[in-house]
């Protein structure tokens, strides 16, 4: 640095210090981005029924069998919907609700809500499919109440 009257300079081991970590560490930083593996998801569609009627509306969950990857999520209306979902083995659990007619929660202001989807759809589904990436619809799921 040099301003009036004063003059200071880095001394040149300090300049050179800098430059070899630079030039030391800026390659590794950049290899290890370069060595993070691609996360891919596939955009599937699909359909919903219960009892032959298309969903009305409700949540469908992707569950992949290798656990390094990550939950993946839906919303079901009008009896269809899309997720992103990693290809390969997923578990399916599906969920939707309605409102008990004159029946309130536990507050006694906002109604009650019941599944209107047995168990065996989700919290012990026996739902799964292959997500190939190739194929992105036709990953339909019919229903049944009883």
């Amino acid at each position: 640095y040099r301003g009036v009257g004063v003059s200071f300079e880095y001394p040149i081991n300090l300049q050179v210090s800098f430059m070899l970590r630079t030039l030391l560490f800026l390659p590794l930083g950049l290899m290890l981005l370069g060595c993070a593996p691609a996360v891919t998801t596939v955009s599937i569609q699909g359909k919903v029924t219960l009892d032959g009627q298309p969903l009305a509306k409700g949540d469908i969950l992707f569950t992949h069998a290798d656990p390094q990857h990550g939950q993946e999520a839906g919303k079901i209306a009008n009896g269809e919907y899309t997720a992103n979902v990693h290809p390969g083995a997923n578990k399916v659990s599906i969920r939707a609700t309605r409102e008990v007619p004159g029946k309130f929660g536990p507050m006694g202001t906002e109604p009650l809500l019941e599944d209107i989807i047995p168990a065996k759809y989700n919290s012990a589904t026996t739902l799964n499919i292959q997500v190939a990436k190739e194929k992105k619809d036709g990953y339909d799921f019919a229903l049944e109440s009883k």
